[in-house]
């Protein structure tokens, strides 16, 4: 111990001394350098795990992807379950009857159910005949235009009001004039039809 507090040599004690705290500077310097390159973004420390998130993020682009790439299918019958019912089912004669539709997607996949134009109709009938049809005047059809995108169980509602008059081809008068007495409903929306549903008309 006497030999490190009193350096033994041919050189003043000083000498020795800057020799020891320059030999403690570089392996300090040495101490730090290895921390920085172990615990460094580049280095092999914590942080190497920051690359996980971005690997996260690329799968959920590509699903979003593959949802929109489904979205563009239109919706067949093994995709969507049409039903329609009457809001109220005995009506006063010369009143308008509201139906209320349901559209449940029990498919696999995404797509899309347009409403409106000519493949999706309303139909009126009593016994076996025929009192009111969109198909006879698309332009007056009171199924309004719906872009649906349907996914993974989701349902959607709307209403579809009749007039509770006839209809005539090519928008003409109607002929006929409506009577008391039972009638059914059958939609059909993007060529996908719902079970007929009954209602009454009363005087």
């Amino acid at each position: 111990m006497d030999g490190l507090r009193h350096p033994v040599g041919q050189q003043p004690a000083r000498v020795y001394w800057m020799r020891r705290l320059l030999l403690l500077a570089v392996a300090a310097l040495v101490v730090v350098v290895v921390w920085f390159l172990i615990f460094s973004p580049d280095g092999d420390g914590t942080d190497a795990g920051t690359d996980e998130p971005a690997a996260t993020t690329s799968v959920s682009a590509d699903a979003t992807d593959s949802t929109a790439a489904d979205a563009s299918r239109a919706c067949g019958v093994d995709d969507v379950e049409v039903t329609v019912n009457p809001v109220d089912f005995t009506n006063a004669l010369g009143t308008a009857p509201v139906f209320k539709v349901k559209v449940a997607h029990v498919g696999s996949s995404a797509c899309l159910l347009a409403t409106g134009g000519a493949d999706s109709t309303l139909l009126i009938t009593t016994g076996d005949v025929e009192v009111y049809s969109t198909a006879d005047c698309v332009e007056e059809s009171p199924i309004k235009e719906r872009a649906l995108l349907l996914s993974d169980g989701a349902t959607e509602s709307f209403k579809v009001t009749w007039s509770g008059n006839w209809s005539a081809p090519e928008c003409g008068e109607p002929s006929q004039e409506t009577k008391a007495g039972f009638y059914w409903a059958t939609l059909t929306l993007q060529g996908i039809e719902a079970e007929p549903t009954q209602f009454e008309l009363a005087a």
